[in-house]
């Protein structure tokens, strides 16, 4: 008789345990999986949401001329400051012939009052289906007094205004209304890169895709085909802070990543600074992400030891709770130039912008020129202010003020900036602007720098954030 070898009880418990097992990993695994993928995605739709303006914060704004920095003169855009009566009254007009100009694009024809009629009810409708997500993009609740219906006019009327201005810009067309007086042009451009006047890109998307622009046909053929050449939105963007092709900033994210025209300026400083030509790059090819690593600290440790180890500059730097991380001194330039240091301006169009700031051949210094006039500190603070509401974005601006503020330490340093063509002034005497720009109350880069170390040492401590 022939005996078939069974498996023994305990072999079979083994193997029903294994298969159990086996089981449960695989369906713990795809739970696991899709637990965490539903984080991922959560937390990505979290970030994306979050909101990306906000006024700045008091402590901030309170400090001498901080107020004038971000708080527009001539067109309000947004909710923040839309009851201002003097802005009103400066742009309201301006604002609705810029929306009936958009309109009026589609039809190389006369366009009559259905024409018009019918598109606004299309641009409020467009607008409304975004209205949620265009409040939640503010983080101070919209003002109460601005109903829904009143909220999505708002924002169709300010986001008209600037696409219509970009628009603008890209033909080279000067609108009369607009440059009936010398300095509205330089203002508008002050006013739209102020942190707290911003209106959300994706609304001005809204709008540029329900305005077909008929009126010019090679406009309208760079629209329709954007998406199979570049992204039109971004384009006529960058032209209208930079007055450049975005084709020369070509890994700038889509329109659909760009929160506000203020994100896109800064975006776009950084990558023209980070492509700027490997032959420019010199020795500080490695972008300077802290004031550490500038190259003139990285790459001149003994010049850095023997003019600011211990040395007080006499600006009698302020001493308060904010400023929780106390970042080195870097040299000021009659320091630098004591120890072998040459200055050198940089091209008046320089590859990187004013951030082109680079060591080449070892000791020479490229500063792009200080042009200093009413705008230069403004822009410098709200560029700021969005870096540190903004933590995908790099220091780059505060880091250059932070540089620039060290750099001209006293009335020798003005000078020798200025005998090589990087300062200069538009306003009035040179040497009087000069002393109140860099050394008077209203110090405007120590202003930029205080404000990083209020919002810095908010961060830190974990109690506020700009946003």
């Amino acid at each position: 008789m022939e005996h078939t070898n069974l498996p023994s009880h305990a072999a079979q418990a083994a193997e029903a345990e294994a298969l159990a097992a086996a089981a449960d990993l695989e369906q713990g695994l795809t739970r696991h999986l899709m637990e965490y993928h539903q984080s991922e995605a959560s937390s990505d739709e979290s970030a994306r949401q979050r909101p990306r303006v906000g006024r700045v914060p008091p402590h901030v704004r309170n400090l001498d001329g901080g107020a004038e920095a971000y708080t527009p003169k001539f067109v309000s855009i947004g909710p923040i400051h839309h009851a201002d009566a003097t802005l009103r009254r400066h742009s309201h007009d301006l604002k609705v012939a810029y929306l009936h100009s958009l309109i009026a694009r589609r039809t190389p024809d006369p366009i009559d009052e259905v024409a018009v009629l019918a598109a606004l009810i299309g641009y409020k409708a467009g607008v409304a289906a975004v209205e949620d997500r265009a409040r939640r993009f503010y983080k101070e609740p919209v003002d109460e007094h601005l109903t829904a219906e009143a909220f999505v006019d708002l924002l169709v009327l300010d986001a008209a205004f600037l696409l219509e201005h970009m628009l603008n810009l890209a033909t080279g067309y000067e609108d009369p209304l607009l440059h009936r007086t010398h300095w509205a042009p330089s203002q508008l451009h002050s006013d739209l890169i102020r942190f707290e006047n911003q209106v959300p890109f994706f609304v001005v998307a809204e709008l540029l895709a329900l305005s077909p622009l008929h009126r010019d046909p090679e406009l309208e053929a760079c629209r329709a085909g954007a998406g199979r050449r570049r992204d039109f939105l971004r384009s006529i963007g960058v032209h209208c802070l930079l007055r450049k092709d975005d084709e020369e900033l070509k890994t700038l994210p889509p329109s659909d990543d760009i929160h506000h025209l203020l994100h896109l300026y800064s975006l776009s400083l950084t990558e023209a600074r980070l492509r700027r030509p490997h032959a420019h790059a010199g020795l500080g090819a490695t972008a300077w992400r802290a004031l550490w690593k500038l190259p003139i600290v990285t790459l001149m440790p003994f010049a850095y030891l023997l003019c600011s180890g211990g040395a007080d500059d006499g600006k009698g730097e302020e001493e308060d709770e904010a400023a929780a991380v106390k970042l080195p001194n870097i040299p000021s330039a009659t320091d630098l130039q004591r120890v072998g240091i040459k200055f050198k301006r940089a091209p008046r169009k320089p590859d990187g912008g004013f951030l082109d700031v680079r060591l080449e051949d070892g000791d020479t210094l490229v500063i792009p020129m200080v042009n200093i006039e009413q705008f230069t500190a403004p822009q410098l603070q709200n560029l700021i202010a969005l870096e540190q509401a903004t933590p995908e974005l790099p220091d780059d601006c505060s880091c250059y003020a932070f540089f620039m503020d060290n750099l001209v330490a006293n009335p020798a340093d003005v000078a020798l900036l200025e005998s090589e063509g990087i300062l200069k002034s538009n306003l009035g005497s040179h040497k009087a602007e000069f002393e109140r720009f860099f050394f008077g109350k209203e110090n405007k880069f120590k202003l930029s720098l205080s404000s990083k170390r209020h919002i810095l040492g908010f961060k830190l401590k974990r109690e506020d954030t700009l946003l």
